[in-house]
Order: C-alpha cells, then sequence, then structure tokens
C-alpha cells in the first residue's frame, strides 16, 4: 500500500506561484503521482459515498458511478466534455444514477492539486461546478502554465469559481481541506486506482465490460449499468471501445 500527502515543499511551490511546466508532463499519460500519507475519509450520505464527497443525481439512484479523475489529464476532460453530458441527461437528470467525483492527481501534480484545492474551497455547491470550468479550459491552462503563467491560469479560475485573489491564496494553504483531499487521495490509492479516470460502479472497481471493452464511452456504460437497471442493452455500434484511461 502506498501513501499519500501534499508535503510542505509543494505547498510552498502552490502558494508562491507555480513552477513552469514542460509540455511533456502536459500531455503525459493520465497515471497517478508520487503518493504519500494519510488515512481514507468514512460515512457519507449514500450507500457508495464518503463524507467528503460531492455528487449529483438522487441519492436513491440504484446505480451510483464514483469516478477518480484529475482536472490535468486528458482523458478526463475528454470523458468530462463528451460522455458525461449524455449520460447526466440520460441517466443522472432522471434519477437512474447518481454521480460522484473523486480527486486523484496526476502529472503535473503540483497543478492538479492546485486545481483540486480551489475546487474544494468553492465550496459544495460549486465544486462540480469548478471541475467543470478546469476540464472545459485544460488545454488554455496547460498552454499558460508551459508559458510560466500557472499562477494566472489557477486565479482565473478560482475567481471562475467565486474566489477572490485572497481566498485564492489562502485556499492553497488550507490545512483543513488538505487533509480532506489526502484522505481522497490515500482512498483511491488504498482500493488499487492508478490511473484516470478510474470508476466504481456501486462500490466495484469497473475497469472493462463483461464484454471485455474499456468502462469509457457512454455505450460501454450501459453495457454495465442497464442490467442493474433492469433494462435491455443497446446494440453496440462499431466504435464503442473508444481510448480512454491508461
Amino acid at each position: 500500500m502506498k501513501n499519500y500527502t501534499l508535503n510542505s515543499t509543494l505547498r510552498r511551490r502552490l502558494l508562491g506561484g507555480f513552477v513552469a511546466v514542460s509540455a511533456a508532463f502536459a500531455l503525459a499519460s493520465c497515471s497517478g503521482g508520487e503518493t504519500k500519507t494519510t488515512s481514507t475519509s468514512t460515512g457519507g450520505n449514500g450507500v457508495y459515498e464518503v463524507e467528503s464527497d460531492h455528487a449529483i443525481g438522487s441519492v436513491d439512484a440504484p446505480v451510483t458511478i464514483v469516478e477518480y479523475a484529475s482536472v490535468v489529464c486528458p482523458a478526463c476532460a475528454n470523458w468530462a466534455n463528451t460522455v458525461y453530458p449524455e449520460l447526466k441527461e440520460k441517466y443522472i437528470d432522471t434519477g437512474k444514477v447518481r454521480y460522484v467525483f473523486r480527486p486523484f492527481p496526476t502529472n503535473p501534480q503540483q497543478l492538479a492539486d492546485a486545481g483540486h484545492m480551489i475546487a474544494l474551497c468553492s465550496g459544495d455547491d460549486k465544486f462540480l461546478t469548478s471541475i467543470k470550468y478546469q476540464f472545459e479550459r485544460q488545454r488554455q491552462i496547460m498552454t499558460l502554465a508551459q508559458d510560466g503563467k500557472a499562477r494566472e491560469a489557477y486565479l482565473n479560475i478560482a475567481k471562475l469559481s467565486g474566489l477572490t485573489e485572497e481566498e485564492f491564496e489562502a485556499c492553497l494553504v488550507n490545512e483543513e481541506l488538505q487533509k480532506e483531499y489526502e484522505a481522497v487521495v490515500q482512498g483511491a490509492v488504498d482500493i488499487g486506482i492508478t490511473g484516470t479516470p478510474g470508476f466504481l460502479v456501486n462500490g466495484e472497481y469497473t475497469k472493462k465490460t463483461p464484454s471485455g471493452k474499456q468502462f469509457y464511452t457512454l455505450e460501454t456504460i450501459e453495457e454495465v449499468i442497464l442490467p442493474i437497471l433492469g433494462e435491455p442493452i443497446p446494440a453496440a455500434s462499431d466504435d464503442a471501445d473508444a481510448d480512454g484511461a491508461q
């Protein structure tokens, strides 16, 4: 078992203006960063949730999908921008699926940590909106980071998320939220999450569908959730097995 924590050097980097990130890091595969120390959070409202979770959809939905994702992961942004909207319209908004987002930082880790902390500081009502902003603007953020303007990029995200510049700076050294964040990441490490996006369906880590396809597109997600919902599985199209998590 590995451990995860934000160390003091990283905290100083986050507060002090960020380190410029190379194109190689920005385009790196979505694998987890170095892991470091704390315990898993417990409790929560839903059967498959923990106390610190941020979720959308009916708490009584028969299916709960937990996504472990990083705001700097290209595959995560692609899923959020192309697959999630249809999943939300078809299953979350209709009360069939409850969706939970849990952060799992990938390289460049200092940027992932900063983005996730900003979302946490935005408050429960704006957390998922902040994550959405970051996925929609991921390429722009990475470009600014490569130009040494990571702080500017994340300050803009913080302001979009309802934070002032002073609140943004305080956010990055908020020890209570850091511990909450570290606990979520440690929980992912403990159950074997190594890359993003990673999904749990009703508490089960789900990488592949029964037919052996990668759990990523709406069609492959339906292959898993429709039997739980008692609904027939539509005929799969040729492009259902799209690239996804690493």
